[in-house]
Order: structure tokens, then sequence, then C-alpha cells
């Protein structure tokens, strides 16, 4: 498996793979203008030519970014391909100078053992200074 960053010819398969996760409630359904749009915000594990996860650091300002649209396709799960995007987002963010990283989750507990902890709403919304 290879984690790269994306590109605009990976469209087809990063927008299949955002609207299986957001058919299963996991992520909000992004269209495939949008993601292009945002294709260079995105991660990717890619196996053997097909994209099986994704995780997105959207920039906001020099001092915010939110790590959104992750997914990992239900066979993949498990393995720490969830834990290892995020890891290159927060690398991402460290690297640009990021204060703080945010992101809205009912996923909280990956976050946390990351080092996010919860600032806003107490149950969904978590933020990491890198």
């Amino acid at each position: 498996m290879n984690i790269r960053k994306a590109l605009l010819s990976d469209i087809a398969g990063l927008a299949k793979l955002v609207e299986d996760a957001s058919k299963s409630g996991m992520l909000l359904y992004r269209s495939e203008e949008e993601l292009t749009g945002d294709i260079d915000e995105f991660w990717l594990v890619e196996d053997q030519g097909r994209i099986v996860a994704c995780c997105a650091l959207d920039i906001y300002s020099s001092k915010l970014a939110e790590i959104r649209s992750m997914a990992v396709e239900d066979s993949y799960q498990g393995q720490g391909i969830a834990s290892n995007l995020l890891d290159h987002c927060i690398l991402e963010a460290k690297e640009k100078g990021i204060y703080e990283v945010l992101t809205i989750t009912n996923r909280a507990s990956i976050f946390r053992k990351k080092g996010f902890g919860e600032q806003l709403d107490g149950q969904t919304a978590l933020i990491l200074r890198p």
C-alpha cells in the first residue's frame, strides 16, 4: 500500500470512496466537482492501483486547518490506515506552521490517540496544536 497526495487523475476513485462512505453516514457527500477543486488537500492510500482510503487537510489560514473527509474502505479497516493518514495530515500542518488543527467527527477516539483534545462542544469538535 502506498500513501501519497492525490492527483486530478484520482478523482473517479476518490469520488467513489467518498460517495460510499457518505452513504454509510461516515462523512459528508462531496461531488466530483467539489473534490476536483479540493484535490490538493487530499492524502490517499492506494493498493494495487485502487484508492482504498483518503483524508483531507483543509487549510483555512496560517493559524487554522481542518482534517476532514476521512474514509477507509470496509475491507481495509483495522489495519492502521486511518492513523497513518492522520499522521500525514498532522505532519503537513506542522510543516506549514499551522497553529491549530480541528476536526468534527463521530470517531473521536482515533483523534484523541493523536493528541486532539475537546475544545468546542465537548462531543464532536476536537483540536490539536501540532
